[in-house]
């Protein structure tokens, strides 16, 4: 199996598989490998007529396949695209139409050598006891498109700098990563907004990044915790009424607090069981860098506090939904509470 940057950069070079294999949860990852080998395979003036792409829920994989082994009169290279293959997972569609996984077995044992066939589907997992997902990853190359995290992430950051013909100081990256929450396709634009703004030529620091990247919502409300948890109520209020302005809910803004608090006590929890960082992350769902901010931030508040705050949140999160308290009100007075809650 190869990894993302691998593979993009064996293609964006020209060295391309007769067979690709892309399944995972990063839609962004999928979609950018598409778009390298179309881009890279396939000349401006034959891509109308040799890129196909056929939607495995509504088209029989037999179809496609007929697609692949027509000559093309407009040149000699095919890409053709099989998109949302579910029939690879363990899945069962209803509605899935009837695939010839016959025929897709024997097209893949000996596929045109002209034509480029992709394979995706957004899954976590695909079925290893089928005999046609073993096939696909014998003879084609294979990418799990999982979210990028650690090094991985900031090696993709350096390749898209680059390609901008710009770099990041270590602080700035950093810095870029908490505003976008490691979202791949936020990362691409603001980086593309990095470089418009020093001409596509220069060092980019921390405090452009601040200048012009907006905070994502979950590092607001990173910053709201911490102002509560350092007994700066005002300071939170005026993050809360940010968020309030930007059109974020009530609702969705106390069910996030509520998230932050419990994942501050798994963080502790971790910490205690001397748990690396990389394992906290992968344990918690987040980020490595957003684990190591938990872990420290766990280190300021004990237990105990973070399960009274937790406590009023339940309790002002139910009155809200009841009707009881006005939802703006009711967080606004729930911020003003948990310094309170939080020094005991």
């Amino acid at each position: 199996m190869s990894t993302y940057l691998q593979t993009r950069k064996k293609i964006t070079t020209g060295d391309f598989s007769s067979v690709y294999f892309f399944y995972g949860t990063e839609r962004y990852i999928m979609d950018d490998l598409i778009q390298q080998i179309s881009r890279h395979a396939l000349e401006d003036a034959e891509r109308a007529f040799n890129f196909s792409q056929f939607d495995m829920r509504e088209v029989p994989v037999q179809e496609g396949i007929e697609e692949a082994e027509t000559v093309s009169f407009f040149g000699p290279g095919r890409v053709i695209i099989f998109q949302h293959a579910r029939f690879l997972t363990g899945a069962k569609d209803k509605d899935m139409p009837p695939h010839d996984l016959k025929r897709l077995e024997a097209f893949l044992a000996d596929p045109p050598p002209e034509t480029i066939v992709v394979f995706s589907v957004e899954a976590e997992k695909v079925d290893e006891r089928k005999k046609i997902v073993k096939k696909l990853k014998d003879v084609g190359e294979t990418v799990e498109t999982s979210p990028l995290q650690g090094d991985r992430l900031k090696q993709w950051i350096r390749e898209k700098t680059k390609e901008e013909n710009i770099s990041l100081t270590a602080e700035a990256m950093d810095e870029l990563l908490r505003r976008s929450n490691s979202d791949l396709l936020t990362l691409e634009k603001e980086i593309q907004k990095c470089a418009q703004y020093v001409n596509f030529n220069g060092e980019i620091n921390a405090s452009i990044v601040r200048a012009l990247v907006p905070r994502s919502l979950e590092d607001n409300i990173f910053q709201l915790i911490d102002a509560v948890s350092d007994s700066h109520p005002a300071k939170a209020l005026q993050l809360f009424d940010d968020l309030l302005r930007n059109g974020e809910e009530p609702i969705k803004i106390i069910a996030l607090i509520g998230r932050q608090f419990r994942l501050l006590n798994l963080a502790a929890e971790m910490d205690k069981r001397g748990y690396s960082q990389q394992k906290a992350a992968r344990q918690l769902g987040v980020p490595p860098f957003v684990a190591k901010r938990l872990s420290a931030k766990a280190k300021t508040v004990n237990s105990e506090a973070v399960g009274r705050a937790l406590s009023l949140i339940a309790e002002t999160d139910y009155k809200m939904k009841q009707g009881a308290v006005e939802k703006k009100s009711g967080v606004a007075l729930l911020i003003a509470r948990l310094p309170r809650v939080l020094a005991g």
